[in-house]
């Protein structure tokens, strides 16, 4: 497991990819359609994605897999086809990176409550997660990415699924903060870090949220409390409702100056999550890697 971590972080900051979702529905998705079905009805779609990223610099993509654990795609009518999906994920994102780029399975969580406020038990939803990051893992990703997680009983359970059923893939750990700097259940960003830590993740660090600037402070949180490596993903600023359509005003050079600043407070991985383009991970890459 951690010849890979290692071959990372000797060239950090690693720069990571940027949204798959919000690029898919500008290249042609349908609204409310399953985006991780695309793996399987429009590769050529999630294929373009993956290449515009690598050719803009990513040293590590993202499967499109976010939302292809079982308990998401029943929304979808497609529980069915999870093991299709997320195979047929890993493998566009492997012939994508072609070697220039590490491949991470990203795994979202299952946007059920978990108990006791919810109606998902704990044991339930490390099920659902064993199932995912099996698959990914025989697939032959690189890392784990569990991301945009709210919840530290989700993302822990999350956890320590791909521990039990992938233990030699380095694991990275993100949760999503609001505004106010907390996750929705309250938890700050140096008890996320911590909590990530003790729990086992190799990489901790937070993505999504309300863009880069509010970010700033809950990854300068997150490096003072964790002795792990920390990873940084905003989303390209709030998302604003401006002609009939979700309009990300972050531009690049905005992303790319605290992309910087992240990095020189400390942070290893760095890339960007929804409204983020290929465009701003080529801004990225040229603001940290100087």
């Amino acid at each position: 497991m951690s010849n890979i971590l290692d071959v990372l972080l000797q060239k950090k900051p690693v720069v990571c990819d940027g949204a798959m979702g919000t690029m898919l529905y500008a290249l042609g998705a349908e609204a409310g359609q399953c985006v991780d079905d695309l793996c399987l009805s429009r590769p050529d779609l999630v294929r373009q994605v993956h290449r515009d990223y690598v050719d803009a610099g990513a040293e590590i993509i993202e499967t499109n897999t976010f939302g292809a654990n079982r308990v998401m795609l029943e929304s979808h009518g497609l529980a069915g086809k999870a093991r299709e999906i997320n195979l047929a994920g890993v493998s566009l994102a492997k012939e994508s990176a072609a070697g220039k780029a590490y491949v991470g399975g990203s795994v979202g969580p299952t946007g059920k409550l978990m108990a006791p406020y919810g109606p998902l038990a704990v044991e339930d939803a490390a099920s659902v997660f064993e199932e995912q990051i099996e698959v990914l893992a025989e697939g032959g990703v690189d890392l784990i990415f569990i991301e945009t997680m709210a919840d530290i009983t989700e993302i822990g359970a999350a956890l320590g699924a791909a521990k039990k059923v992938a233990p030699d893939i380095p694991v990275i750990c993100q949760m999503s903060f609001a505004q106010e700097g907390r996750t929705m259940m309250g938890l700050d960003p140096a008890g996320a870090a911590k909590a990530l830590e003790d729990l086992g993740a190799d990489v901790v660090g937070a993505n999504c949220g309300a863009g880069p600037h509010d970010m700033w402070e809950v990854v300068r949180q997150m490096i003072q409390a964790a002795s792990k490596p920390v990873i940084a993903q905003p989303n390209a600023g709030f998302p604003q409702f401006l002609h009939g359509r979700l309009v990300y005003m972050a531009n690049p050079a905005y992303m790319a100056e605290y992309a910087k600043r992240f990095v020189e407070a400390g942070v290893a991985f760095v890339g960007g999550c929804c409204g983020t383009t290929p465009e701003h991970t080529r801004a990225i890459r040229a603001a940290v890697k100087g």
